[in-house]
């Protein structure tokens, strides 16, 4: 039976976890708006002053002055007015890594289409969490170990995405400057290492290598402490059961059963709601690459879901 022929797939159109029937718009294209919105803003309102760069950078020194300390995450949201391509490279890799943008064939031919990606793996809420902590902590790096220098931009957030993904996937082949093919973990390491060497003086100046190099040790923290033990950033704020009664009721309700003998893995600690979701972006994927498209993972994930369904009509 193909996945098209499961029941999750019956009863007209899908809705998503917020219920309205229509795509929640993705974190990581939030967090681009939101990049963008202030590049354009500070350039067109403030092109003389740079008073929202001014007000948003990380200061020199900033460790030792707790009243800027602020700048640890507002920092990660501005970028160079005199450079586009700073904020381009910052903003691709999020789409690419974070978001999974990729040109491909799918059911409906060739074009630009998401595949693996980070914001999926993890969830929403838990990217959100990642991607903001991530920032703060490669600022905080930044801060304390080139005091001597400020700093600004997302590529703190960014490598960290960057390396997350080498973690989850890294026998999966990427194209380095659209060229070239080399497994994830192979970019991985190169990343590390140019920024190693950046952050010894061995590269160009005038880079925040200690704000990657921050990034890529946040990733790492994240994926054996956390990922890898289960635990979540939403799990210990107690998100799931804060927003649980906000959402709206879908049409799609997941249950459990104490007869499931599936092997559930990794998917074994989500609630209903998170179960949920998780499937939401799993059949947006299958609509944009079709069955071949999923990895192994996924596809044991909707077998799962295939599973507590019948078990609910039972």
């Amino acid at each position: 039976m193909g996945l098209s022929d499961r029941d999750y797939f019956r009863g007209g159109r899908r809705r998503n976890s917020n219920g309205n029937g229509i795509s929640t718009m993705s974190v990581t294209m939030r967090i681009v708006i939101v990049n963008l919105f202030l590049w354009l803003a500070n350039g067109l309102f403030f092109p003389d002053t740079n008073f929202l760069l001014e007000v948003l950078v990380m200061p020199a020194g900033v460790i030792f002055e707790p009243l800027y300390w602020y700048t640890f995450l507002t920092s990660g949201f501005v970028h160079s007015p005199f450079e586009f391509s700073h904020i381009l490279l910052n903003m691709l890799g999020l789409l690419i890594f974070g978001y999974g943008l990729t040109i491909g064939s799918g059911v409906n031919g060739v074009g630009l289409m998401r595949t693996d990606n980070i914001e999926w793996r993890l969830g929403r809420s838990e990217y959100f969490c990642f991607y903001i902590f991530a920032i703060i902590f490669a600022a905080v790096c930044h801060g304390i170990l080139t005091s001597q220098a400020g700093g600004y931009g997302a590529s703190g957030g960014v490598v960290a995405v960057v390396i997350m993904f080498a973690f989850l996937y890294p026998n999966k082949t990427v194209f380095v400057m659209f060229i070239v093919p080399v497994p994830m973990w192979v970019l991985g390491i190169f990343i590390v290492g140019i920024d190693f060497l950046g952050a010894i003086g061995k590269m160009e100046a005038g880079i925040g290598y200690t704000a990657h190099l921050g990034g890529a040790f946040f990733a790492l923290l994240y994926y054996f402490l956390m990922f890898k033990k289960k635990r979540s950033f939403t799990g210990l704020l107690g998100w799931p059961k804060k927003f649980a009664k906000q959402k709206t009721k879908s049409n799609l309700k997941i249950y459990k059963s104490d007869n499931n003998d599936y092997d559930t893995k990794s998917n074994d600690n989500l609630d209903d709601i998170e179960f949920a979701e998780r499937l939401d972006q799993i059949l947006d994927k299958y609509g944009s690459v079709g069955e071949a498209g999923l990895t192994k993972e996924e596809r044991e994930f909707l077998q799962e879901a295939s599973k507590r369904y019948r078990n609910k009509n039972k």
